[in-house]
C-alpha cells in the first residue's frame, strides 16, 4: 500500500478529530489517561448568534482555553473576564491542576495577568517581532 502526505488548509473538525482520537488512544493505553473533553462558553445575541466566547480542551490535568474572542460592541464590559471564571470554574470542578492560555504581546497579556495568571515561558522569533506568551495560573484549591 502507498501512502501520500497532502497539506490541507483549514481542515474540517472531523478530520482533526481521528487525530485526537488517536491521541487520546495512546494516551490511555500507556497511562491509563481519560478522554480529552473538549468545551466551549459563548455569547449569543436574542437571535443566536455568536458575539464571543470561549474554547478549548480539558487535558489530563489542565484545562487550555485555546480561543477567547469577545466582538467589539461588547468589549471592555466584563464579557472576557467573565468567560475566563466560567473556564476557571470549570476547571476547579473538573479537578485540574492549572489553567492555561496563550497570547501574543500585542494581544492582552495585560488582561490574563489581572486574572491572576502568570508567564510560565514566552516564544520569541515570531514576525515584527512579536512575542508569544505561555501562562499559567495554578489551581490551589485542586492540587
Amino acid at each position: 500500500m502507498n501512502y501520500e502526505i497532502i497539506y490541507e488548509k483549514n481542515p474540517v473538525s472531523e478530520d482533526i478529530q481521528i487525530l485526537n482520537d488517536g491521541i487520546m488512544e495512546e494516551a490511555k493505553r500507556k497511562k491509563d489517561m481519560k478522554q480529552l473533553d473538549f468545551f466551549a462558553f459563548f455569547i449569543r445575541d436574542e437571535k443566536g448568534k455568536i458575539m464571543g466566547g470561549c474554547g478549548g480542551d480539558n487535558m489530563y490535568g489542565g484545562l487550555f482555553v485555546g480561543q477567547l474572542w469577545v466582538a467589539k460592541p461588547l468589549r471592555n464590559k466584563g464579557y472576557g473576564t467573565q468567560l475566563m471564571q466560567k473556564a476557571e470554574t470549570l476547571a476547579k470542578e473538573s479537578k485540574c491542576n492549572f489553567i492555561a492560555v496563550n497570547t501574543f504581546d500585542w494581544e492582552a497579556l495585560g488582561f490574563y495577568k489581572k486574572l491572576g495568571f502568570y508567564v510560565e515561558f514566552e516564544r520569541k522569533g515570531f514576525d515584527k517581532n512579536s512575542i508569544f506568551y505561555f501562562l499559567r495560573k495554578d489551581l490551589i484549591s485542586c492540587i
